[in-house]
């Protein structure tokens, strides 16, 4: 009877210590009951004023999904309501590490690190944090999460897998040539856009979405780049300071090849791109200006301390001291939105809400209304 016993308390302590430590006991989960409720398109107010802020990391620059304001930590993600930056869900893993998170079709795809590496990927609702999958993996601890429509990529110097974004499956996975490195990687409509950085010569190479067949190359100056865009066409600036662009659309053809120090990339800074009819939309991290893709020139360019949003017919951007819409074809000044208190962070990407500006950065989310 007395053996009985010890072996029972014995085999709950055991049972007791596996708990404690497993993935289940040191996950804190929070559900939103409902999808958030689409808000009312409005223009922006004359005046603004940050509404609410919060930090966020490690993350692109885009924070907006289904409504919702993501943001990562240490270990783990939330969405906020953009409206009060209430906490909706939380997604919290206290023995692992976020090594990186993106979003788009309604999910956030997140890769946790544990003891082996960024092993483990997940997807969540982005609307109320419900798991939509899950599935182990085996990245670098430098990988890089990107997506599109229907597709994540995980990118490293070494290689790039890409799976589904609203499914976990593999879809395909590329390795660089020998004696090269991947020194970027963009997801776009037109396909997935990889600059390499070789022992004697740089270049880019565009791969299907969906199979990864390599569709074609194209020559890059010696260094490092930014694909700026590999939507509607693959935009790729020069991080040397000489304000080399370089244009290609969607089967290989060379658009533009501009080499201008005006359109230099601001160190430290992210640029991007956007292309809008035939003007590409280009932030260098102190300037936004309008390249036209079919007459290979610059069209405009106007102070700019933020990538550029939509609004109406023209572009919002943030010139350092309010926000300002500028007409599409001339840059012209539209319409100035004031900014009382503490301004956005400088090199923010801008998105709405409703009437509410969002402004994103690398390391903090702010709210203008």
């Amino acid at each position: 009877m007395l053996a009985w016993v010890a072996v029972t308390v014995i085999g709950a302590v055991v049972l007791g210590l596996l708990w404690s430590s497993s993935d289940y006991a040191n996950t804190s989960l929070r559900t939103a009951a409902a999808e958030p409720s689409p808000p009312v398109e409005a223009e922006p107010a004359g005046r603004v004023s940050d509404a609410w802020d919060a930090q966020t990391g490690p993350a692109g620059l885009e924070s907006v999904e289904d409504n919702t304001i993501v943001v990562g930590e240490e270990h783990g993600l939330r969405g906020l309501d953009p409206t009060t930056g209430a906490e909706r869900w939380h997604y919290l893993r206290s023995t692992a590490l976020l090594c990186d998170w993106t979003a788009d079709d309604g999910v956030v795809v997140a890769v946790f690190r544990t003891d082996a590496g960024c092993d483990e990927a997940l997807a969540l609702d982005a609307g109320t944090g419900r798991r939509a999958w899950y599935r182990s993996v085996n990245f670098a601890a430098e990988v890089s999460l990107s997506s599109t429509n229907q597709l994540t990529v995980a990118a490293t110097p070494t290689g790039v897998t890409v799976l589904g974004t609203t499914s976990n499956g593999l879809r395909w996975r590329y390795d660089p040539p020998e004696d090269c490195l991947i020194s970027d990687t963009v997801p776009g409509d037109v396909g997935v856009a990889v600059a390499l950085e070789c022992a004697n010569s740089s270049s880019l190479v565009l791969l299907d979405g969906f199979n990864g067949k390599q569709r074609w190359t194209g020559d890059l100056p010696a260094g490092a780049s930014r694909i700026l865009t590999a939507d509607g066409v693959v935009a790729v600036l020069a991080l040397d300071r000489t304000g080399s662009l370089r244009i290609f659309d969607r089967d290989g053809v060379d658009l533009v090849s501009l080499r201008e120090p005006a359109i230099a990339a601001e160190a430290e800074a992210e640029p991007g791109a956007q292309l809008i009819g035939e003007r590409l939309a280009v932030f260098t991290g102190s300037t936004l200006l309008a390249v036209n893709v079919q007459t290979d020139g610059i069209e405009w360019l106007v102070p700019a301390a933020s990538h550029p949003t939509l609004l109406g017919s023209g572009l919002l951007v943030f010139d350092g001291m309010d926000f300002v819409q500028h007409d599409l074809a001339t840059g012209a000044e539209l319409r100035r939105i004031t900014v009382d208190g503490p301004p956005p962070p400088a090199g923010g990407a801008l998105d709405r809400i409703g009437s509410a500006i969002v402004v994103s950065t690398l390391s903090r989310v702010a709210v203008y209304r």
